[in-house]
């Protein structure tokens, strides 16, 4: 368990790979490779920040429809994984194009997640 996440005096190892006996992992990579290593209902947070596709000088911009495909792919995965007492954190952007603010909320849609602003549970 990871009881000693509530004891300030103790440090718990950040791991950079997933096994159950981890209390926190920070993957650095496609979190899609990471997602379907883990076992379903296991995890009891994700936090994840995707690119926000807008032409960041640190992002590749990918086709609207292409990027809302691929951010569907990873909120099904990550609501797979959660347990049902856990939570997704998926910091997005908004979108815009042609000068409409486009929502994210087809990239849920048939997930069991509920959208809360910007936080899913």
């Amino acid at each position: 368990m990871c009881a000693d996440l509530l004891v300030p005096e103790s440090a718990p190892r950040v791991a950079d790979a997933f096994r159950p006996e981890e209390c926190c992992v920070i993957y650095r990579g496609d979190c899609l490779n990471l997602l379907r290593a883990i076992p379903s209902g296991s995890v009891q947070l994700v936090v994840t920040s995707p690119p926000y596709n807008i032409g960041k000088k640190y992002e590749r911009r990918t086709k609207l429809d292409r990027y809302l495909q691929q951010q569907s792919e990873v909120i099904r995965e990550c609501a797979r994984v959660v347990r049902p007492d856990g939570h997704i954190c998926w910091q997005v952007g908004n979108y815009a194009e042609r000068e409409a603010i486009r929502a994210f909320w087809p990239v849920t849609r048939g997930s069991a997640c509920r959208t809360r602003t910007r936080t899913l549970s």
